[in-house]
């Protein structure tokens, strides 16, 4: 396991969400990776595997930390964790770009702005909405979780990124994972369209989608389980929960990995689970139902 990196400097800079500066790989700037099926970016070395695609402002990606042959995993080396949170908010415009490419005429079908139900912006969604699900399960990094709040007359904006990390009983590698969740109160157009283009999106991907009955006014839980790029025994598994209510959109993105035979991450209905009722709880916070 590497040692980790000193934690990040407080929330202050350019950039969404303030995240620490990171030195550019050489090539350019930080790259991520596409989901299945698309080229991946110049911007990473070419034994890191890809960062998924996280609509809504994503974040994720892991890999295995010799490659073939090596030991331990790369998905829990924190530098590479604050690496997805620097380039989380890019992930949000990439992936809404290929809905749209994806599904064009929505777009321009639905102009009118939606009610917003009652939810309104707050400072700290994740300490105002507990994440005590997941704290059940893991312990959050040193100052994690990072959040902002932006607000502005057309869309208010709340984001939270997380690195948490998990003791695994009787393995010297502990288990970390991240959590990305946003927030967007859309004051000036309906979200609708682009929720349905990145539904679409994520099903195109291969990803499993199943919908979530009496959240918001729809919402849907999305599955990937991949193999990375470098050695085909590791795994980058991603999980998405998406929720629309009126004029507010709802993304809870949360990523880990695991090798073949080695299952160290959390179990898929205990995923589940956590990201719904955290989900509620944060809904609640900021004026929901």
């Amino acid at each position: 396991m590497a040692t980790p990196p000193p934690p990040p400097p407080p929330q202050s800079g350019p950039g969404f969400t303030g995240f620490p500066h990171q030195q550019q790989p050489p090539g350019g700037a930080p790259g991520f990776g596409p989901p299945p099926g698309l080229p991946s970016s110049p911007g990473l070395p070419s034994t890191a595997p890809g960062l998924p695609p996280a609509p809504g402002g994503g974040a994720g990606g892991s890999g295995p930390a010799g490659g073939p042959g090596g030991s331990g995993r790369r998905g829990g080396n924190l530098r590479r964790n604050t690496v997805w949170a620097f380039v989380g908010a890019l992930l949000a415009s990439v992936v809404w770009s290929g809905a749209v490419a994806l599904v064009p005429s929505l777009v321009k079908n639905h102009p009118t702005a939606q009610d917003l139900h009652g939810y309104h912006a707050i400072d700290k969604i994740c300490a105002t909405g507990k994440l005590a699900a997941f704290r059940q399960k893991y312990k959050m990094v040193d100052n994690y979780p990072l959040e902002h709040t932006g607000r502005n007359s057309s869309m208010d904006t709340m984001r939270c990124y997380a690195l948490m990390k998990r003791t695994v009983s009787g393995n010297d590698t502990p288990d970390y994972a991240t959590l990305d969740i946003r927030v967007e109160l859309h004051k000036a157009v309906d979200p609708a369209p682009e929720y349905t283009a990145t539904r679409d999106y994520l099903q195109q991907q291969k990803y499993e989608i199943t919908d979530v009955p009496n959240l918001g006014q729809e919402a849907y839980y999305a599955y990937g389980d991949e193999p990375t790029s470098s050695d085909r025994t590791y795994h980058d598994i991603n999980y998405y929960l998406q929720v629309r209510d009126g004029g507010m959109t709802f993304s809870l993105y949360w990523t880990d990995n695991y090798q073949d035979g080695k299952n160290y991450t959390l179990d898929r209905d205990s995923v589940r689970r956590a990201m719904l009722d955290d989900t509620r709880d944060i809904l609640k916070a900021i004026g929901g139902t």
